[in-house]
């Protein structure tokens, strides 16, 4: 799993992105290597970024840069135990830096002046999940529509906090229902098959 959240060493602080759920495995020790280094004095300048992470039992894997540019690999441990905090080499460093990001996978869904829905037509890699991140209030009813010219999709939603509100549903089955949370929630799309798919959503926020 690799995703990308900006970081203050100044305050310790995880900016989160709204989009990734709260239960990414990733998250304790994301937290624990920016507290690491944050502690550890040897940061090259102040703020920072995630590059990515990666998950494994066995200990998670995070690369962070801080606000000098210097890289460093940092390994931790779900107890929150630190193994490694490492400058990155060179070679580890060109890697982090062009890893795919989490908003190459993701669109802020906006609806033109007046209007309260938008539809949609993209495309989606064999195998692929894209993310629609869509502002909107408790109470509200949401209504989403997916129709893909071919092939076959299913879809998640995921309230703002990160907790599911529509379990993965076939494409061919439309949502609606009033909203539980006020912000970003989160509609998942994903490609059950092994070729590219064009599709159009629909959204609908009353």
């Amino acid at each position: 799993m690799k995703s990308r959240h900006m970081f203050s060493l100044a305050c310790l602080a995880l900016l989160a992105n709204a989009a990734l759920a709260s239960d990414n495995p990733d998250q304790s020790a994301i937290d624990a290597c920016i507290d690491h280094l944050a502690a550890s004095g040897l940061a090259s300048g102040p703020g920072g970024t995630v590059l990515n992470s990666s998950f494994s039992q066995a200990g998670t894997e995070v690369m962070l840069e801080d606000g000098g540019g210097t890289v460093w690999r940092c390994i931790a441990y779900a107890d929150g135990t630190i193994g490694v905090l490492e400058k990155a080499t060179e070679e580890q460093a060109s890697a982090a830096r062009t890893a795919p990001q989490l908003s190459d996978f993701q669109e802020v869904v906006k609806f033109d002046a007046g209007r309260s829905g938008t539809t949609l037509t993209r495309r989606l890699e064999p195998g692929g999940a894209f993310q629609f991140i869509l502002g909107a209030g408790e109470g509200q009813q949401l209504e989403v529509s997916i129709t893909p010219q071919s092939g076959e999709m299913y879809y998640t939603i995921r309230n703002p906090d990160g907790s599911i509100l529509q379990e993965g549903t076939d494409a061919s089955t439309d949502y609606s229902g009033k909203l539980q949370q006020s912000g970003d929630h989160v509609v998942e799309v994903v490609n059950e098959t092994a070729e590219e798919l064009t599709y159009d959503i629909s959204f609908e926020i009353e």
